[in-house]
Formats: C-alpha cells, structure tokens, sequence
C-alpha cells in the first residue's frame, strides 16, 4: 500500500529536466560559461563575477546581488536570462533585457553559440537572432 501511494505521488509530480526553465536549451549556458569562464562557478575578479563572466555592476544590477558567490551554476544562468532575454525587477523599475550579444563570446561565435541562437524558437530570443539562415 505505502509503495503504491509513493508511486503514484511521484509519477503525479511532474519532473523537469535541469535547466528546462530556463529561455535557451542547457547547452547554450554550458557553452557560454565554457567559453568565459573554463565553466569556473567560483569565478572571481576585481571586475568579473561568477561562471559567465559578468561584470560586476551588471550582475548587481540584474540580480540585486553584489555577486554570483555561493550561487549555483543554474542560479547563475538565470541571471543570464534576465540580462539577455527577459528584463529584470529593481526597487520598481522594470530594465529591458539587453540581448545576448554583450557576450564577445557570442559575437565571435565561440562554440557555436550563435547556431544555438538560431535554433531556438522560444518567443524571447526570436528578435536577438541575426544573420540566421
């Protein structure tokens, strides 16, 4: 009785896979923060912060966060999200999201990170996409 009651709980709850939430396909964010970082989640400078390489005024800006310390790489990747595809909330002022193309990663295409624009078809990334085929 108890197992058929925890299967079923489980099999009721849907499961996602890790990163399905966010905007871009898990690769996009796996390669984006190879290309920056060497994937380093403790990336740390006087300038950079976190595994994406993101300057500091812009993380505390769109994260309301002085820095990516102690946050993981899928928490991280959210804040990605809010600068490149989805805006971002601070003390009651809505930013627009400024595009993935402040990456110099993405410009030069390192790892194919522009293909993986193309290839999306989620509704915030359809106006960054240039030069797709």
């Amino acid at each position: 009785m108890c197992i058929a009651l925890i299967t079923t709980a489980l099999s009721a709850t849907p499961t996602k896979a890790y990163g399905e939430e966010l905007v871009m396909d898990w690769r996009f964010y796996r390669r984006l923060a190879q290309c920056e970082t060497g994937a380093n989640v403790n990336h740390s400078t006087k300038s950079y912060t976190g595994m994406f390489g993101i300057a500091r005024g812009t993380w505390q800006r769109w994260s309301n966060r002085s820095s990516a310390a102690g946050l993981t790489a899928l928490e991280q990747a959210r804040v990605v999200d809010n600068i490149a595809f989805e805006g971002h909330w601070s003390r009651g002022v809505y930013k627009h999201p400024v595009g993935p193309w402040g990456w110099g990663v993405v410009k030069s295409n390192c790892m194919g990170l522009q293909q993986l624009l193309c290839q999306s078809r989620h509704r915030l990334v359809q106006r960054w996409k240039r030069n797709c085929k």
